[in-house]
């Protein structure tokens, strides 16, 4: 028996064996079930071949859940997007009314405007560079341990000199 045709479908015989219960192997089942998966041809071609029996009604029907369920979850879905979008223009609303963002421009634009921001600003520049310092001594004095031999290396300069490392 051949189970497929020439353009590559399955026969009337084959499904005919399938659903009758017809002497297929297993082999046979196998190549008619990959076929149906994909072709689609085929698979309404065979439901022709379906016994004519009733089909079995389930005892309870799930429709009722369902649909609670899918009502319930898009309430839930559409209350957590406008409930955190509703919470931050309420948020926003909060901070208008109390003038925190008027009071933001205002206080940065005198900021900007005074000689104690210039005091600040100086003295944040020396800090930094006293910690470039520290951390250039130090790191030097580290890399002196490593330096076997010599001991610490002593700088000329206030620029660190690094030894050792795997250079070619």
């Amino acid at each position: 028996m051949d189970l497929f045709n020439t353009r590559g479908h399955l026969t009337d015989d084959a499904l005919k064996n399938l659903f009758g219960g017809g002497s297929l192997t297993e082999l046979e089942r196998l190549e008619i079930a990959e076929h149906l998966d994909f072709c689609d041809e085929c698979l309404m071609r065979s439901m022709e071949f379906l016994p004519g029996e009733t089909l079995l009604t389930p005892a309870r029907s799930c429709r009722d859940t369902l649909w609670k369920r899918i009502r319930q979850r898009t309430v839930r879905v559409l209350t957590s997007r406008y409930a955190t979008a509703a919470a931050a223009i309420a948020i926003a609303a909060g901070l208008w009314s109390f003038n925190i963002f008027g009071g933001l421009v205002t206080g940065s634009a005198a900021l900007t405007n005074t000689d104690r921001y210039a005091q600040r600003q100086g003295a944040f520049s020396e800090k930094i560079e006293q910690l470039d310092r520290a951390v250039s001594s130090g790191l030097s004095w580290f890399n002196g341990l490593f330096d076997f031999g010599s001991g610490p290396v002593k700088s000329q300069t206030n620029q660190p000199q690094f030894q050792g490392g795997l250079s070619s």
